[in-house]
């Protein structure tokens, strides 16, 4: 029924898509903060706080991902089916405009 199992997953990928979407958070939270308390933490700061949540958030993928490599080949991976697409012959388009609008 299964076609694919996933058992192992690439690591620099997962790291990376976690440190860009954990940049993003943390740059919409920390500059929030550098603008609301300029004195204390300021933009420089609020970059600061954005930076770690990326590394924070990296360091967690790489995590993520060394677990779900150790544990996936033991409990047999993801079950993934995959279909392929029905094609599209070029003798079935029809170019042509419906002739009135309800079709």
């Amino acid at each position: 029924m299964y076609n694919h199992k996933i058992k192992r997953l690439a690591y620099w990928p997962i790291c990376f898509i976690m440190f860009v979407s954990g940049i993003c958070i943390g740059s919409i939270i920390g500059l929030t903060f550098g603008l609301m308390d300029r004195a204390s933490v300021g933009i420089l700061g609020g970059t600061f706080i954005a930076l770690l949540a990326g590394l924070v958030s990296g360091l967690l993928g790489l995590i993520y991902t060394a677990v779900f490599n150790t544990l996936a080949p033991a409990m047999g991976g993801i079950n993934l089916e995959v279909e392929q697409l029905s094609v599209v012959s070029k003798d079935n388009i029809n170019l042509q405009p419906p002739e009135s609008p309800s079709e």
